[in-house]
């Protein structure tokens, strides 16, 4: 068969042949369809992933949509490695296999869940969203984030401050629901002042972080302050991203001096079962219109050229066998 095939950490993948698979007890041959080219996925291909492959060579791809042996449509996750969705066809998990609405289209299907998850989860489950509260997205010109301004707003979010990088699609981001925008692409003073004065008009009760590094620096150091006596207000950060840079520097004092609460969010941080019994919620809202994703379909035999690709101003490509 033919996959996105990994060789070398830190290089794209080629597209060539390779073994086909056959399932074992407990797994499922899929024919795939769609499988989505995510930040994860090279992350992952870099080595600089927590759940960087180890092995080489091998298939990418954590998930993507395909038809089952019965013939259902499916999103599907979990490949035995060496092989990955990316690919025509692939083994998963029986239990990794959720069928979605004859309504959704294999590509939305395909590009959906990973981010919108990344903001459902965090939102429930890290941050305990209640409604009426104020979020502010770092990242939000991104595929995620854009989904973040959405669901954070079905979720009961009052106001949703975006803050992004990219100027053209800052703007369509009120279209998605968001209340205020902050450019990042300025100066540190100045982003410090803006960040201050959409908190003055309401104060930020969940931080959604996809980008670290040093937007969440200024943002802190702008929102913490310096005086031990101010009035703390609690502040809820969940970093998920790091697009921005690994590590930030954080004073013991910022964090005595505030209500701030500082939480991660990832694969491995939320309950298995909590993952899964999202996806029927995330497909309806998709389904009749509430959840919007830009796409972009790519060919499989593009892959190489698809992976380093740095245009795409918040659409998701899909690869397709």
């Amino acid at each position: 068969m033919k996959a996105a095939v990994l060789h070398s950490l830190g290089e794209p993948p080629r597209f060539e042949d390779f073994s086909d698979p056959q399932p074992r007890s407990g797994e499922v041959k899929v024919r795939v369809t769609a499988a989505s080219l995510k930040n994860i996925d090279k992350a992952m291909a870099s080595g600089s992933h927590y759940g960087s492959h180890v092995e080489l060579p091998v298939v990418c791809g954590i998930d993507g949509v395909g038809i089952l042996d019965d013939g259902t449509r499916a999103f599907c996750g979990g490949a035995r490695p060496p092989f990955g969705m990316m690919a025509e066809h692939t083994v998963v998990p029986r239990a990794w296999c959720m069928p979605f609405p004859d309504a959704l289209d294999d590509v939305t299907a395909a590009a959906l869940p990973n981010p919108a998850l990344s903001s459902w989860l965090p939102l429930v489950w890290r941050a305990r969203l209640q409604p009426g509260e104020t979020v502010l997205i770092l990242g939000a010109t991104g595929v995620a984030g854009k989904l973040a301004i959405q669901i954070a707003k079905h979720l009961g979010a009052a106001r949703v401050v975006a803050a992004g990088r990219n100027t053209r699609v800052l703007e369509t981001l009120p279209d998605l629901g968001a209340d205020a925008i902050i450019a990042l692409d300025q100066p540190d003073r100045a982003l410090a002042a803006a960040f201050l004065e959409e908190a003055g008009r309401r104060h930020f009760d969940v931080v959604l972080d996809y980008l670290w590094g040093r937007p969440t620096e200024v943002l802190l150091d702008a929102l913490t302050g310096h005086d031990v006596k101010a009035e703390s207000a609690r502040s809820r950060l969940v970093e998920i991203g790091e697009m921005a840079g690994p590590a930030i520097s954080l004073s013991a004092a910022a964090l005595r001096s505030s209500g701030l609460e500082v939480y991660g969010s990832g694969g491995g941080s939320i309950p298995h079962t909590a993952i899964l019994d999202v996806f029927p919620r995330l497909w309806a809202l998709a389904a009749d219109g509430t959840l919007r994703i830009d796409t972009e379909p790519v060919a499989l035999a593009d892959v190489e050229a698809a992976w380093q690709r740095e245009d795409l101003r918040g659409r998701r490509v899909v690869l397709i066998p």
